[in-house]
């Protein structure tokens, strides 16, 4: 396993697209969040506290870091595939689940990395500007990266984004071509959330419960009626699941087809 790391690490390394889509990871992550809390402003000022989670909206960027994220692990194992590197990999290290855990480790701890960094940073910058525009006490009590909710949020992003860059490189092993791939991640991702609203309250919970996406879930900390119907950790759940069973599928497929 220590080979095949070492090996991983500097085919991943030594792509280009890796470094664009990590600053896009961040860069999107932040800025959006930015915008979006720069763009809010409130006059509520009552003891018992206004209804916005300032949370969750200083992290409102991970909904198009994740784009950054697809791309990025979709990339990290399709382009084996197109190029036909995969063939020397898998001379160099038979054990084809080895060299596929090896990537997903890899995949999977640089965007946790990346997507704690972008997380934080975000929503330090969403909270002063939120202030900024109004959410202040005794409505919004201050948030800071010591807050439990808060940390959670933060951490449970980074969660987040690791689970999907799993889910995105094994379901790049099972479908093998990057455009598909990147197609069927955010077709997932982003579908529901625009058929949802549409359906009838019992269908719609269900689809939000269960796609891929239900992972934001964690972000939330207060309970409004756009929440997702989902707890935090139960939401991250759901995604760390579908990144799970795909990664076993890849894992089985992966031996039983030619490279």
């Amino acid at each position: 396993m220590t080979s095949a790391l070492r090996a991983e690490w500097t085919k991943l390394r030594s792509l280009r697209s890796t470094w664009w889509a990590l600053t896009a990871v961040f860069g999107l992550t932040v800025a959006l969040g930015a915008f979006f809390s720069a763009g809010s402003s409130t006059d509520v000022d009552v003891a018992g506290g206004g209804d916005n989670d300032i949370v969750r909206d200083s992290l409102v960027g991970v909904y198009l870091g994740q784009i950054g994220v697809v791309a990025f692990a979709t990339v990290a194992i399709t382009s084996e595939y197109a190029t036909r590197l995969v063939l020397a990999t898998f001379s160099a290290t038979p054990r084809r689940g080895t060299v596929l855990v090896a990537k997903a480790i890899l995949v999977g701890g640089t965007v946790l990395a990346v997507g704690l960094a972008a997380a934080a940073t975000a929503f330090v910058l969403g909270q002063e500007l939120l202030r900024g525009g109004g959410f202040v006490p005794p409505a919004y009590p201050e948030q800071t990266l010591g807050d439990g909710p808060a940390q959670r949020a933060v951490v449970g992003s980074a969660l987040f984004l690791c689970a999907l860059a799993v889910l995105s490189l094994a379901v790049g092993a099972i479908v093998r071509h990057a455009a598909a791939v990147i197609s069927i991640l955010l077709g997932l991702l982003f579908v529901p959330l625009i058929v949802a609203p549409l359906l009838p309250e019992q269908t719609r919970e269900l689809v939000q419960q269960t796609a891929p996406g239900a992972g934001v879930a964690v972000q939330q900390t207060v309970d409004r009626s756009d929440a997702l119907p989902i707890g935090p950790w139960a939401g991250l759940g759901v995604t760390a699941a579908w990144a799970a069973g795909a990664l076993l599928v890849a894992l089985w497929l992966i031996h039983r087809r030619d490279a």
